[in-house]
């Protein structure tokens, strides 16, 4: 195991911007409406506060930060009142400094922003109309939209971003997004699951790579996030894979009121043997249910367990039933990674509850988890923002990661900004096109597996030169041999490589009988294998079979004149007989390359395109950390 570096000081992810900015973060929910101000070129000085008791008689408004110190009940019956009394202590507050006329931008999170969204986008008079009507939970949405409204009409001329807390999931594949429902109602209605808590997920991502110094991008990850609301997500590869919520956040593991799953068929009882009506019935699951309704006394895991070591048998019972209900989520989530590097616990209750860590982690012994007891009763030091909790035998790291959404709301909001200016450059190279070449099954070899197929000394024979310089079809042939099926006479490409690669589509995947994943090219440990064979031998690979990230090449002079980087994401509008836009588009960058697109041959096949089509980049998604 790589040996997580315990955090022995705060660390503050970075706030870059090209100038000195006050970005401001608003996180409304249905009770209390949290803020934070952001001075990037002071990242050590930080003002928060909350106003608790949205619509109720009486609320509470706390702040503090360098130079402020404010607590007074107000007046708050709905999310926009909530704001009018952020913005006129911010107004008046000396701590701060320089009034509402120093804010640069505001980042507002928003649970749905539907499919397509990147994680953060300016926000318009057009966006804003759109996102009221977004997801399946109208009433929660709404909140959020009010909040961002009373702002637009506060701060005129700031710039405005919405935050997505569903954005990071939108790398989950179709089998993970899918309900077993009729595809009719499907599409009518957008039953997909969505995911949420994105922020928190993408943060203990983040910085979970940071404390094993290993990139996002070759880490298998399970972030398990427990507080007010529950959720566990699969990262593979830095892409969400799976996740416990759902089309709402109801979905998934129980939270301090939530339920979490139940049997469709109880609700059903339940509504007719109790006369429920389906608002009824969604209070109960929404604000009767969870660790509540499991011990009987709160929805706080600090005071159950309390009354657990006071010997209350209910609140024993909650605990071993939210901590089973956890355990078998992470199990889940290992298992659709097929391997795990580390399980990151954040929310209050995962880095604050060594308790249920211990009782979380009991069970994963044959995942190659072993918890240090010690470490994980100490927790996360004083001034420390994570720690690593693992005993040194473990293969996998276990960490506590404090939660900081309102930091990823800023940070997401600069860089929609920052993304927003780069995409004016990008337009303005609209008349560049890009050649869109169909990348059909083919197999990169090393040297030894060469002469393992074809025989001793053998070398690949150049057949067609490629587009690309230096690359070519060679005249060797190996048949591809699953679990299910095979796929003879795949193209050998060359030249070698350092290691054996297998791109197939996902329509191959079915013939083989493996699932690979969507990977760039070289991205190769945790991938499935099969059997090569060739006119001399066969080869049986333990892994190296993808599905190739779709991509663009270019050059560094491509890349500048675009003002695009390595590994920027973007999308590409093709023109042809069906004009669409390719989202999730890799740009790789190196000195040799020739401007084109790739795609494989199912997404070529949709699209009704061939080799020779063109399309421009009209859009960059989003940009590394």
């Amino acid at each position: 195991m790589s040996e997580a570096k315990p955090s022995q000081t705060l660390v503050l992810p970075a706030l870059r911007a090209d100038r000195a900015m006050r970005v401001l973060a608003l996180n409304c929910g249905s009770l209390s409406l949290r803020w934070d101000l952001f001075d990037t070129e002071r990242l050590d000085q930080r003002w928060s506060g909350r106003v608790d008791g949205l619509g109720q008689p009486r609320a509470r408004h706390r702040a503090r930060g360098p130079g402020l110190e404010h607590e007074a009940e107000v007046s708050a019956p709905d999310p926009r009142t909530a704001v009018d009394q952020v913005l006129d202590l911010l107004a008046q507050a000396p701590g701060p400094g320089r009034g509402l006329a120093g804010i640069s931008a505001v980042g507002h999170r928003v649970l749905f922003g539907g499919d397509g969204q990147t994680s953060a986008e300016p926000v318009t008079p057009t966006l804003l109309a759109s996102l009221a009507q977004a997801g399946l939970d109208p009433w929660r949405q709404a909140e959020r939209v009010q909040a961002l409204a009373r702002c637009l009409e506060r701060l005129p001329g700031i710039s405005q971003v919405a935050v997505f807390d569903s954005a990071f999931f939108r790398t989950l594949p179709e089998e993970a997004r899918a309900y077993a429902l009729p595809r009719e109602l499907e599409a009518r209605h957008a039953l997909r699951r969505q995911g949420f808590q994105g922020l928190s997920h993408k943060h203990a991502a983040l910085r979970a790579a940071e404390l094993l110094e290993r990139p996002l991008q070759h880490l298998k990850l399970v972030s398990v996030h427990l507080g007010h609301g529950a959720s566990a997500c699969a990262i593979d590869h830095g892409r969400a894979v799976d996740t416990t919520m759902g089309a709402t956040p109801l979905e998934g593991l129980p939270g301090g009121l939530r339920s979490g799953d139940v049997d469709p068929g109880l609700v059903l009882h339940l509504m007719k043997a109790e006369g429920l009506s389906p608002e009824r019935m969604v209070t109960l699951l929404e604000r009767e249910g969870g660790l509540r309704g499991l011990s009987g006394l709160s929805p706080e895991l600090v005071a159950i367990e309390a009354a657990a070591s006071a010997g209350e048998a209910r609140a024993q019972q909650a605990i071993q039933v939210y901590c089973h209900r956890v355990r078998k989520a992470v199990g889940a989530m290992a298992a659709v990674l097929d391997g795990l590097d580390a399980l990151v616990f954040t929310g209050g209750i995962g880095e604050g509850s060594s308790g249920v860590r211990a009782r979380v982690c009991q069970s994963l012994g044959h995942l190659g988890l072993v918890l240090d007891e010690a470490r994980n009763r100490e927790g996360l030091p004083a001034g420390s923002d994570a720690a690593s909790l693992a005993h040194p035998a473990s293969r996998v790291a276990v960490l506590a990661v404090r939660s900081d959404e309102a930091r990823m709301i800023a940070r997401e909001t600069l860089r929609a900004l920052g993304r927003e200016a780069a995409n004016q450059e990008l337009r303005a190279q609209h008349d560049q096109p890009v050649y869109i070449g169909v990348s059909a099954h083919h197999v990169h070899l090393c040297q030894a597996h060469v002469e393992a197929l074809f025989g001793p000394g053998r070398q690949l024979t150049p057949k067609t030169p490629l587009r690309q310089p230096g690359q070519f079809a060679a005249e060797e042939r190996v048949n591809l041999i699953g679990p299910r099926g095979r796929v003879d006479r795949v193209r050998v490409l060359g030249p070698t490589r350092p290691r054996t690669q297998v791109e197939i589509s996902r329509t191959e995947e079915f013939e083989l009988g493996i699932d690979a994943p969507i990977r760039d090219s070289g991205d190769l440990d945790g991938s499935p294998g099969l059997t090569l064979e060739g006119r001399a031998g066969t080869v049986v690979l333990q892994e190296g079979v993808i599905c190739a990230h779709r991509h663009v090449h270019m050059s560094p002079q491509d890349a500048v004149a675009f003002g695009v980087r390595d590994k920027d994401v973007v999308q590409v509008e093709v023109q042809g007989e069906r004009p669409l836009v390719f989202g999730d588009v890799l740009v790789r960058v190196k000195p040799d390359y020739l401007l084109e697109m790739h795609v494989d041959t199912d997404e070529a096949n949709a699209a009704e395109l061939s080799t020779g089509a063109l399309g421009r980049l009209i859009g960059l998604q989003s940009r590394p950390a």
